[in-house]
């Protein structure tokens, strides 16, 4: 398909139009807040840990999940070092799969799980966690007309496929897009080349075709920049502070659904 540019009723300025756009999450499709830090959360998951056989208090509970989580990606390291072939690549660009970390909380009392209960495990924890979770206004009407208008639909996310996927089909966004990446399968996460270069590969991208669209400057922007495609930038409550200057290659949003007007 070729590139081009097209004049846009109501921008003021040409815009390049894409043939893949790529789209963040949290914080630019989704409007999210989680708490993982009040006490009701570790108290209810500690019932029902204990309900399935493995006894912890709430502070148990708690203080050995995050130090399982902080342990996990040192452990994963060498393995995802070898998946990439690069040496340069820390435990800062490694996501913790979190499914291992529920599985290893019920090891660590002698009870065996199925997948399917840690899934559920992880459905249970995400819902105490929530605080609200909606989408940003526009967002339906967004990707209803990237569609209409015949492009693809991609999402690079720095996410838990175990949380991430039942709030998106709660959402009623999950089959609009083509393809799907999540950073808890990839094990590395944005701003990592390997992580976009995943997505570029699993999908046969050309990365002239191809636009970043995201809320966080240096997962999304930065990320985007350092591998060579163009990017959208908007700025919402969860993207803290907000640069004041974007690469040339990136187009900055007052809102989400100027991504394709």
């Amino acid at each position: 398909m070729c590139i081009f540019k097209e004049q846009r009723k109501g921008t003021g300025k040409d815009m390049k139009e894409y043939k893949n756009y790529i789209f963040d999450l949290y914080g630019t499709l989704v409007d999210i807040h989680t708490n993982e830090n009040k006490a009701s959360l570790w108290k209810n998951m500690a019932v029902i840990y204990s309900m399935m056989g493995a006894p912890y208090t709430s502070g148990e509970l708690k203080k050995q999940y995050k130090k399982l989580v902080c342990g996990e990606a040192s452990q994963m390291k060498a393995g995802i070092i070898q998946k990439y072939a690069d040496e340069s690549l820390t435990e800062e660009d490694m996501e913790v799969l979190l499914e291992n970390v529920f599985k290893k909380l019920f090891e660590q009392k002698g009870v065996v799980v199925d997948h399917a209960q840690i899934e559920q495990i992880g459905v249970v924890f995400r819902s105490l966690s929530l605080e609200y979770i909606r989408l940003f206004e526009g967002v339906p009407e967004l990707l209803m007309r990237l569609k209409k208008n015949g492009k693809k639909i991609y999402l690079l996310s720095n996410a838990q496929r175990m949380f991430t996927e039942p709030e998106m089909k709660m959402l009623d966004i999950y089959d609009s897009f083509d393809g799907i990446i999540y950073s808890s399968d990839a094990g590395v996460k944005k701003p990592s080349f390997h992580f976009y270069d995943a997505l570029f590969k699993k999908y046969n991208l050309n990365k002239e075709e191809s636009v970043m669209i995201g809320n966080e400057y240096r997962a999304d922007i930065y990320g985007a920049e350092r591998f060579g495609i163009d990017s959208m930038y908007v700025f919402t409550a969860q993207s803290g502070e907000e640069p004041q200057k974007l690469p040339g290659n990136c187009r900055r949003l007052k809102q989400i659904s100027e991504v394709y007007n």
